[in-house]
């Protein structure tokens, strides 16, 4: 755990050494629906260009979300609600008919595809307001924050942290975007639907690959997400044929409370924290067979 500015962040950091070059580990990053799969993540979807409802058809809400969405109420609501989507819920759907939840589905996706499609033209500036609690936070806001928290973007590849910035205005050769939807399921939390921005990039001039993730949306616990993975050359390794792979995960929370019986906040980091162990093991493991 890293120190955070913001009583409502949690920073994570983790790395693993690979005894596997990074021109590999590269290659199977970019291989984007590979590089998405872990024992989490039961479903995801990349969006294509442009985006459309079909790249998130294998989404599916969870009963708890369904139940949660037809007692929501703008600055009530126990799914992170952007504030334009309140109207359309309770006036497209009628929650007592047999089919609420494929209507549900239907709106969601077609929902997510277009917010992809208005953050390509607009970038940051077109990220979701959410509206499920009283006063309405603005997850461009967060992102800029969280992006502050990040020095050593600034310091060492202040290309990469321009471009994340400034997307799509800003170019950077030698960077590829992926966007992608995923439902994460941790155990003892509400499954998780997210939307991500990925950006990779390769530097001419350093040995070593960036990889950032850049939470858009999030249904449950975060207002915002950013993570960052580098993968550096080892030449300490046998042959000198190894990489590191490090990670900084820095989430903001929703306005958890802290302690007390419930203790979410603490549920939440615990198991954000085992989360990035057990992805870091799983990469090493399956980098090193070949997988």
């Amino acid at each position: 755990m890293l120190d955070a500015a913001d009583p409502d962040e949690v920073a994570i950091f983790g790395i693993v050494a690979i005894d596997v070059p990074r021109a590999t580990v590269a290659a199977r990053v970019r291989d984007v629906p590979n590089f998405l799969r872990n024992s989490t993540r039961p479903a995801f979807g990349i969006f294509g260009s442009p985006a459309t409802a079909g790249d998130a058809r294998g989404f599916s809400a969870e009963q708890s979300d369904l139940d949660a969405l037809e007692a929501c109420r703008p600055g009530d609501c126990d799914v992170k609600m952007p504030v334009p989507k309140f109207d359309e819920f309770r006036r497209s759907v009628n929650w007592s008919a047999p089919d609420a939840p494929s209507r549900v589905n239907a709106i969601v996706r077609q929902t997510m595809a277009e917010y992809v499609e208005r953050y390509r033209r607009g970038g940051s500036a077109a990220m979701v307001e959410y509206g499920d609690q009283k006063s309405t936070r603005r997850a461009a806001d967060t992102f800029r924050s969280l992006l502050g928290e990040s020095p050593y973007l600034y310091d060492y590849v202040p290309a990469f942290q321009h471009y994340l910035q400034g997307y799509p205005a800003a170019a950077l050769p030698g960077t590829t975007d992926a966007f992608y939807w995923a439902t994460d399921r941790l155990p003892s939390l509400r499954p998780i639907l997210s939307i991500t921005h990925l950006s990779i990039y390769e530097p001419a001039e350093a040995p070593l690959t960036l990889i950032s993730a850049k939470q858009l949306y999030a249904s449950h616990y975060f207002v915002g997400a950013f993570t960052l993975t580098t993968l550096l050359d080892r030449p300490d390794a046998p042959g000198g044929q190894g990489s590191y792979y490090i990670v900084v995960q820095r989430m903001r929370f929703d306005h958890l409370p802290r302690g007390g019986l419930l203790n979410i906040r603490g549920r939440v980091v615990g198991r954000m924290n085992d989360a990035l162990a057990s992805e870091l093991r799983q990469r090493k493991a399956a980098l090193e067979a070949g997988r």
